[in-house]
C-alpha cells in the first residue's frame, strides 16, 4: 500500500540536493570573481602592464621652459622656427620604405646670446636637413631602441657640431609620432 502521506525524509533529501547545487554555483561565482580581482590587480601592478606605459611623456612647452629658468641664475630661450618636420626612418629591410615619423623639434638657448639666435634663425634650412638625414639614418626599431632622450641628446651634438658662435642646450620634441 502506498502511503501518500507527508514523508519528511524524502522532502529532506530533495531540499538538501537543492541547497548544496546553490551552494556549488556561489562557491564557483565568489572563485571567478576572486580570479578576475587578482588579475586586474597584478595588470595594474605590473608596470610594463600599467595604463599608458605605450605613450609617450609630453615635453615641456617653451613657455613653461623659460618660466622655470626665470627662478635659476642661467636663463634661457626658445627657438622654435623649425616647425614640424615629416620625414621618412631607414628601412628595415630595403625592400619596403621605412616608418612616416612627424617631429617638432625646438631648441633652448642661453637667453643673453642673441648671437645664437640669428645664426639659429640663418641655418633654419640646415637644422632641418640634419634632423631629416638622422631620421633616415637609423630605422624605426632603432630609434625605438634608443629611446627618445637619446635621439634628442644626438640630434643636439650634430646641431651642435654644426654651430660657430654658440651651443644650444637642450632639444625638445612637441610631437614626436611614427605612423606605420
Amino acid at each position: 500500500m502506498h502511503n501518500s502521506r507527508y514523508n519528511p525524509k524524502s522532502l529532506f533529501v530533495k531540499q538538501h540536493k537543492r541547497v548544496t547545487a546553490d551552494y556549488v554555483l556561489t562557491v564557483i561565482l565568489i572563485c571567478i570573481i576572486a580570479f578576475i580581482a587578482a588579475g586586474t590587480v597584478y595588470a595594474l601592478a605590473v608596470k610594463k602592464s600599467s595604463i599608458g606605459h605605450q605613450y609617450r611623456k609630453a615635453d615641456p612647452t617653451p613657455k613653461q621652459v623659460i618660466n622655470s629658468s626665470l627662478k635659476t641664475s642661467s636663463k634661457v630661450s626658445a627657438f622654435n622656427e623649425l616647425g614640424q618636420i615629416r620625414t621618412i626612418t631607414k628601412s628595415p629591410d630595403n625592400e619596403h620604405t621605412g616608418v612616416l615619423v612627424i617631429v617638432n623639434p625646438w631648441f633652448s638657448y642661453n637667453a643673453n646670446d642673441t648671437i645664437l639666435l640669428e645664426e639659429l634663425s640663418q641655418k633654419s634650412q640646415q637644422e632641418k636637413a640634419i634632423i631629416i638625414n638622422y631620421f633616415g639614418q637609423n630605422t624605426k626599431a632603432d630609434l625605438l631602441a634608443k629611446g627618445e632622450d637619446t635621439v634628442k641628446e644626438e640630434i643636439k651634438n650634430l646641431l651642435n657640431e654644426q654651430m660657430i658662435l654658440g651651443k644650444i642646450q637642450q632639444v625638445y620634441f612637441s610631437e614626436y609620432i611614427f605612423f606605420e
